[in-house]
């Protein structure tokens, strides 16, 4: 299984850059059934930068208007898609402006992490979280609840 997540714009916050090195580091606890790529988009252009990495991937975007999913039912999506799209499925977390239409057409659909909105970095957090549980799920490693 091949999973990647990429954020739109610069990261601020120390506790956001401790986090993501923490969950990366969990993730990649699951190399035997999993790789995970992480990548983050500043620049002028990321949305652009989106589309070029997600090039050959099955994009998902994060967004509060998505599908819904209990954890199980996550980890369950993400073992059907990668069953039927065997290239990686690529996860993207837009900046404050959201995603540009070019992106959302080019995107297999959208997940939502909550109705609320969360800023992009705390939103990566959750996101990070979620991929981990999936993945604890699927391989039966305890986590805690």
């Amino acid at each position: 299984m091949r999973l990647g997540i990429a954020w739109m714009g610069k990261t601020k916050y120390p506790a956001t850059v401790a986090g993501t090195a923490e969950y990366l580091r969990r993730l990649r606890g699951f190399g035997r059934f999993a790789s995970v790529d992480a990548v983050e988009l500043a620049g002028k252009q990321p949305q652009r930068a989106l589309l070029q990495r997600a090039a050959g991937t099955r994009l998902w975007l994060f967004d509060p208007a998505g599908r819904s999913f209990a954890s199980e039912a996550f980890a369950a999506f993400l073992e059907r898609q990668t069953a039927t799209f065997p290239q990686e499925m690529l996860f993207a977390i837009g900046g404050a402006d959201g995603f540009d239409p070019a992106v959302r057409a080019a995107a297999a659909g959208s997940v939502s992490l909550t109705p609320l909105t969360l800023s992009h970095e705390l939103a990566r957090l959750v996101a990070l979280e979620q991929l981990y549980r999936a993945l604890a799920i699927l391989t039966h490693h305890p986590f805690p609840h």
